[in-house]
């Protein structure tokens, strides 16, 4: 299933080269040499500069990426953007970040300083413990632990960037027996002022401290954009392959928090269980400006886009498969096809187009907006093991729906605002909907001043088909579900300049879908969840302190379990032990949150499910740190789970799944550009 994608990958590369080199050509003007070299230097001339009257005459300055974002600073040598999924917008953002801020936090997630629950090993299911952390949106069920290791498509980070940049990660931990090793390669760079292409693969892969925790999690993208004149194009390949171990957790608790035994002789549920979980996705995005108005800026020709429209295609194909050999009814009390051994295979495929039409703000004056308007189709099949498969052919069931959608959003240097509204016509989400707002005042111009921002969404949606039903060797379910409504608020306040953010967060669900202690889906007909968070950075000197702490609140214990509080904080000196060349953090961190009835990982589905038999939290998990800064490369070393057994042995980061004991990480992130 790889060649096809290694092939379209290739011609595309060919594609983008071609195109390259027509634009390369088109500068050139054969009238003597001198004209030659001065247009060869002007190739990866990446703003709208000033010329010459000789070369104004005779050149064509096409407007690239900064005409089409409206980056008026050509100095702003290099920068990112994405599409925002949910309004269309396109979100400028920094590139790469090379500060020496917690770069010895290396779990997803973690940098943000968010508490996370995963099975002990780097790449491992995960859920975040801060509700507002969680996706709300995950398109396959069953993949929702992994999501967080992926790179997306259609939101998938681009770059103009005026060199070649390349960025290299690599952390290691533990001996050679269960090493942890962990590695993000990214390369990316302009082929001209136009167009641009990178690559990005991130691995993660643990062989283990505990039985069966072998994990193996390959990620990787191609990503190319081509903005001239008129013409924007953008495109997005990836592949996900996954492959982990499943040990069921601890056959019993008190081998680690009653006794002191070795790592290897901790006894755990499974032992021949695997999940192998298979993502290929690829997006595209083609726009032209129907109607633009040029105008005259010095010497120097621009077109500002008034009506623009754009094709959006994204495509996605899911597989997962676990396997086991268990025969013990103790850990799956189920078996609904074979009770020697498992082999459950899920298949998901689907396949959307949109065609946006959009007209441009009139001018950047404050609540002036812009206009855009959508229509869009999706399409795709599902498959899992059914009883009369055994019997007759396999056939995978079809899905299909339809939307339209509009938006409106305005960019200004004090106010920006965006929305979008979509409503399902037809189709198994027929009458859904959705309707997105977010707003930003800034009164100084940036969010390094004081800034406020907030967030609104309301939701009518129609459940997942895996969650009406399913069928497998230990679960099957058949459900007629109502669908979900969510009313969704969010705000905060910050100022970068000074590392202070505040924020609060209300969400309140009809018709909650989770899964309950017997790991089978329900519906609650009410549920409400707040959170608050203040966070802060803190310096005196070289001594620095950064702190997070977030309070969380629900209505319905029974269909959600969330920790009260969750808090983290870092305490380091920061000293240039030589100036310009290599600066070092010396430092304590550590993550805590009250105790709660978390939710417990189910291998056979891979999803968190209810459970009321045990409480895990009130344990701080601390790290001794040392960071450091030389040049263009970043290294930490730190000793993770230094307060091991201390206040006692309680370590327990998800459900009958430890923490790994006390340990030694290394790690580097080296960042180089021609």
């Amino acid at each position: 299933m790889i060649k096809p994608l290694s092939i379209t990958i290739t011609l595309l590369l060919g594609f983008f080269s071609l195109s390259a080199q027509i634009d390369y050509d088109s500068t050139i003007i054969h009238t003597d040499t001198l004209s030659k070299v001065n247009n060869i230097k002007n190739k990866f001339n990446f703003g709208l500069t000033k010329k010459s009257n000789s070369d104004s005459a005779n050149t064509v300055n096409y407007r690239n990426i900064y005409g089409f974002i409206g980056i008026k600073d050509t100095k702003e040598k290099s920068f990112a953007w994405y599409i925002d999924k949910k309004t269309y917008d396109l979100i400028v953002t920094k590139t790469f970040d090379s500060t020496l801020f917690l770069n010895h936090l290396i779990l997803p997630g973690q940098k943000n300083m968010s508490f996370v629950s995963y099975l002990g090993n780097m790449g491992s299911p995960l859920i975040p413990d801060h509700f507002f952390d969680r996706y709300e949106d995950v398109p396959f069920l069953f993949s929702s632990g992994f999501a967080y290791y992926q790179q997306p498509v259609l939101e998938r980070r681009h770059f103009n960037v005026r060199r070649p940049h390349t960025q290299i990660d690599y952390s290691t931990g533990g001996s050679r027996k269960n090493a942890e090793q962990n590695l993000l390669i990214m390369h990316t760079q302009n082929v001209n002022r136009y167009t641009n292409i990178g690559l990005q693969y991130n691995y993660y892969s643990t062989k283990g401290i505990y039985e069966n925790q072998l994990t193996r999690n390959n990620d990787f993208t191609f990503f190319a954009s081509y903005y001239k004149h008129r013409l924007m194009a953008q495109g997005t390949f990836a592949y996900t392959y996954i492959k982990n171990q499943e040990n069921g957790g601890l056959l019993d608790d008190k081998f680690i928090q009653d006794t002191v035994v070795e790592p290897n002789l901790v006894p755990f549920s499974l032992k021949k269980a695997s999940t192998e979980y298979r993502k290929r996705s690829f997006s595209g995005v083609v726009g032209y400006d129907i109607i633009a108005l040029k105008t005259t800026d010095s010497d120097t020709n621009k077109l500002k886009s008034i009506l623009a429209a754009k094709l959006i295609f994204e495509g996605y194909r899911y597989t997962r498969l676990y396997v086991d050999a268990e025969t013990d009814s103790s850990y799956f009390k189920n078996f609904y096809i074979n009770t020697s051994s498992t082999h459950d295979s899920v298949y998901l495929a689907t396949y959307q187009s949109t065609l946006l039409v959009e007209l441009s703000q009139i001018a950047k004056y404050p609540g002036i907006p812009g206009l855009r308007a959508w229509v869009s189709n999706l399409f795709g099949s599902y498959y899992y093991l059914t009883p009369e498969d055994f019997i007759y052919s396999q056939n995978n069931k079809k899905i299909n729906t339809n939307h339209f959608g509009f938006g409106i959003y305005s960019n200004s240097p004090y106010l920006n605002y965006s929305g979008a509204a979509r409503f399902f016509l037809s189709g198994y989400r027929s009458a859904d909907k959705e309707l997105f707002g977010r707003l930003s005042i800034l009164p100084w111009k940036s969010k390094e001043m004081p800034f406020i921002s907030g967030e609104l969404s309301i939701t009518d949606r129609e459940p997942d088909p895996f969650l009406k039903q399913y069928f497998s060797n230990h679960y099957k379910w058949n459900n007629n579900f109502d669908k979900e409504s969510r009313f969704r608020i969010s705000a905060k306040i910050g100022a970068e300049k000074i590392g202070f953010e505040a924020g609060y967060n209300l969400v309140h669900i009809l018709n909650y879908i989770y899964f309950d202690t017997l790991a089978l889906p329900t519906q609650a007909s009410n549920v409400t969840v707040t959170s608050a968070y203040l966070q802060k950075v803190l310096k005196l000197g070289g001594l620095h302190l950064v702190g997070k702490a977030v309070w969380q609140a629900i209505t319905n214990t029974e269909a959600m379990g969330l920790p009260t509080l969750l808090g983290f904080g870092a305490l380091y000196y920061q000293y240039p032990l030589v100036k310009n060349v290599l600066t070092v953090q010396l430092g304590i961190s550590a993550f805590y949150r009250t105790p709660f009835y978390a939710d417990v990982y189910n291998p056979a589905t891979g999803i968190f499910h209810r459970q009321k038999d045990r409480e895990i939290g009130n344990y701080p998990y601390a790290d001794v740190f040392l960071n450091a800064k030389w040049k263009r490369t970043n290294l930490f070393f730190k000793f993770e789970h230094v307060n091991q057994g201390y206040p006692d042995n309680q370590y327990f980061i998800s459900v009958h799944y430890p923490y790994n004991p006390r340990m030694f990480k290394f790690g580097l992130s080296w960042m180089f550009y021609d």
